[in-house]
């Protein structure tokens, strides 16, 4: 017994460490690794830092876990209390081949990452979805907690006005395949 118990918290701690040392930047082995998983349920606390979003750079934001590069989609809860109003920042994405008009128009998006070359060009593109959750009145004025509902390539907390912030947060996610 004390041996499926120690294998267990080396788990949680293995998978609670993917997702905590991947920070702002969601690259390298943490999101291969995070790639390989398919079912996650964990906890964690962090501070915000500049967003690293191109382009972002105004804003702060803590990544709840890194984009998927595997095709795969998250599809998940999420909870959380923040030290300030937080939204939720969810991100796709985006058929750059689509050419929208003037009446239909296009949806948020930003690049997904920029060449090192000068001039830089952008390379992918992503929509981003921006959520401010409502979460009625508030019993004190640092009560700034939510639970919601998702499906996005990449989840994380974000302030848009730049506002540092520390969040505490809770998911229960699984990575599926698109149907279509």
């Amino acid at each position: 017994m004390e041996t499926k118990t120690t294998i267990v918290l080396i788990t949680a701690v293995m998978i609670l460490g993917t997702f905590s040392t991947t920070g702002a930047n969601a690259q390298g082995s943490s999101a291969s690794a995070t790639n390989a998983t398919t079912t996650v349920t964990f906890e964690g606390t962090a501070m915000s830092t500049v967003d690293a979003l191109p382009g972002h750079q105004g804003h702060q934001a803590v990544i709840g876990f890194p984009s998927r590069t595997d095709g795969k989609i998250w599809v998940g809860t999420v909870s959380w209390t923040a030290s300030k109003a937080v939204e939720l920042r969810l991100l796709y994405d985006y058929d750059s081949s689509l050419k929208t008009d003037a009446i239909h128009g296009k949806p948020v998006t930003a690049p997904l990452a920029f060449t090192t070359e000068v001039p830089h060009i952008a390379v992918g593109e992503i929509a981003i979805s921006l959520l401010k959750p409502i979460n009625g009145p508030t019993v004190a004025p640092s009560f700034y907690s939510g639970s919601m509902s998702f499906v996005a390539k990449a989840v994380a907390f974000h302030t848009i006005n730049g506002t540092p912030f520390t969040v505490t947060y809770a998911v229960d996610a699984t990575a599926k395949e698109l149907t279509k």
